[in-house]
């Protein structure tokens, strides 16, 4: 506050979008007084009009009016409204102001060159309100992208450059025979403000867009409540449209599982699912959501060094297994709920397998006779006694009615993980089903493990999972790093070490030939393509990359389609810097099944 106060001459520049139903009279940027309700700087939208009012001790007016200023804000998008103050004498009031809309002068005014210092009550800056004598006016729920300040004022050709990003025109969208371009609407809306939002939800992340067989859109996320970190009270949600996006239904809960009242951390308090994937047999119809399970903590940043046994096969069965505080043996969950020793004798506990609360967040309860002591997902405590491994777990979740209704969550990492992983885990987004070849009707959907020599720093290594029996049973590939040359080494998932050889989330689309490809992200800076023509169970040991395409390591998408007798893909990912300016990328399939890159 002494700092911007104290300027003599300044810039205030922000960046903002406005809400969609946000009043007509709103502030942007604020310095007011919580004892003169008459005494403040304010940048403000009326009627979409940017304006300043700068007022004294007294009331008085600084500036000339801006409330029918030539320029409008555009509704909808991110905006920049820019104020320099010029002041050639501290002595003397005389000076200018002048307002910019995205860049572009909309009024210069040169009554004074007034600014902060002369409002000596003024003892609050505010975004998005103003706080007149204690009282909060003129607020608004915007999504702030940047606030600066300068200790001068910036020139028109300053101003200009600063607000480049907004420097756009509406221009007439070319679009294909039958195709519409609908209004942005935000499904998912996250923190305002640094706030939660109305329902207290601080972040969602990690999409999946799916097209049922039916023409209903679901778009899945992570409903993250506490923060935007891969860990803490995280859930499982879609929304459903039924007319292409056009209007949509309200949030529908997978899976949230129970918190711990007791944690420790309480910014990791509760077991979390993570990571959707979205697949359909078109077969059965049924959709299936496949996502991580990590205990209470703070999930793949939190894994212990080595990987701890998470079941015990019994003949065809795998249980999972419990350990207990202060005893070495593991214990086993086994049918009807019952909890069985390392004698094989059955005991007084047992745990909710068959969940049957809202977002099925029982599942997991831990019960003494009658007594509900906890959840075998928490932390180990003397209320809580058993935990199960500490892991990360794929559980499934399908629908068989387009979405509306959820099963309860199936663990299936039994028949997929090996011993030596440490994580396994999904690449989020959407599977698909093999639609030609010797695999028709396979089911394919995107993971990456990490072992434990290395875990996140060397081993990441992307890989499929399938189901030949439309999501009853399922199996996982190779890795692409299986066996693969790499510097004249060869490699492999479960011990290799190496940073950049590692490919992690991936999207994969099968071309017209039967092979299946796999766009991964990877630590290269550009895109990693591998190919299998055994229908994921194997690849080619070359990786294809393509420098055309940047790769910022972010979650990317990709669809097979064609056009014209020919075959082509759209991969859509970040263009960077970092995982900012979405782009859509297009590669013409040749008759070898290679890729050229017609945009990129």
């Amino acid at each position: 506050m002494e700092k911007v106060k104290g300027l003599q001459n300044a810039t205030v520049h922000v960046e903002f979008k406005p809400a969609a139903d946000g009043p007509s009279f709103y502030n942007l940027f604020s310095a007011s007084s919580t004892t003169k309700v008459n005494e403040y700087f304010t940048m403000a939208i009326n009627n979409g009009t940017a304006l300043i009012e700068g007022r004294g001790a007294d009331g008085s007016q600084f500036y000339g009016s801006y409330t029918d200023a030539p320029l409008k804000i555009r509704p909808g998008k991110y905006n920049s409204v820019t104020f320099t103050v010029e002041r050639p004498r501290k002595d003397s009031p005389n000076g200018q102001v002048r307002l910019y809309v995205n860049g572009v002068l909309s009024r210069t005014n040169k009554k004074s060159g007034k600014f902060l210092a002369d409002m000596p009550d003024v003892d609050k800056l505010q975004l998005g309100a103003t706080n007149r004598a204690g009282e909060l006016k003129w607020s608004s729920d915007l999504s702030i992208r940047n606030l600066t300040v300068y200790n001068r004022a910036l020139t028109p050709e300053e101003v200009k450059k600063r607000s480049q990003l907004f420097d756009v025109i509406d221009i007439e969208p070319l679009l294909a025979e039958g195709a519409v371009l609908t209004e942005k609407q935000e499904l998912f809306m996250s923190d305002v403000n640094g706030k939660p939002n109305s329902e207290g939800i601080k972040s969602y992340r990690i999409p999946a867009l799916l097209r049922t067989d039916k023409g209903t859109l679901l778009a899945g996320a992570d409903q993250r409540r506490l923060h935007h970190s891969d860990w803490g009270d995280v859930a499982m949600v879609v929304r459903r449209s039924e007319d292409g996006g056009t209007t949509w239904q309200p949030t529908l809960t997978l899976t949230n599982l129970r918190d711990n009242p007791e944690a420790k951390d309480p910014q990791a308090s509760s077991p979390l699912n993570i990571d959707m994937v979205l697949v359909q047999d078109p077969t059965t119809k049924r959709i299936f959501s496949i996502y991580d399970m990590f205990p209470e903590g703070r999930a793949v940043f939190g894994m212990p060094n080595k990987p701890q046994k998470a079941y015990q096969q019994v003949g065809d069965k795998h249980y999972q297994l419990l350990y207990k505080q202060g005893e070495n043996q593991a214990y086993t969950v086994r049918e009807n709920e019952e909890v069985y020793d390392a004698n094989n004798q059955k005991t007084d506990y047992r745990v909710v397998v068959d969940p049957k609360e809202e977002a099925y967040r029982d599942k997991g309860d831990l019960y003494k006779g009658e007594e509900l002591l906890g959840n075998i997902y928490f932390a180990q405590s003397a209320k809580t006694p058993f935990r199960v491994a500490y892991t990360s777990y794929l559980w499934l979740s399908y629908s068989d009615d387009d979405g509306k209704a959820w099963s309860q969550p199936r663990d299936i990492t039994p028949s997929i993980r090996q011993d030596w992983m440490k994580f396994l885990g999904t690449g989020p987004g959407t599977g698909i089903v093999l639609r030609t070849g010797e695999h028709k009707g396979r089911i394919l959907v995107p993971t990456y493990t990490t072992n434990a020599i290395s875990h996140l720093s060397g081993s990441q290594s992307s890989r499929l999972i399938y189901s030949d029996d439309h999501g009853e049973t399922w199996q996982a590939g190779a890795a692409v790093n299986d066996d693969r040359t790499v510097g004249r080494r060869k490699i492999h998932s479960s011990t290799m070490n190496n940073r950049n050889a590692q490919n992690t989330e991936s999207v994969a689309v099968q071309l017209n030939n039967g092979d299946v490809k796999l766009f991964m992200r990877g630590l290269t800076g550009d895109l990693q393509v591998a190919t299998s023509k055994d229908g994921g169970q194997t690849w080619d040991k070359e990786i294809k990359r393509y420098n055309q395409v940047k790769d910022v390591y972010v979650q990317m998408a990709a669809i097979h389609t064609m056009h014209e007798g020919k075959e082509y893909i759209i991969l859509t990912n970040s263009g960077g810097p970092k995982r900012t300016n979405g782009m859509a990328h297009l590669a013409r399939v040749e008759d070898n099944g290679d890729l050229t890159w017609v945009t990129s």
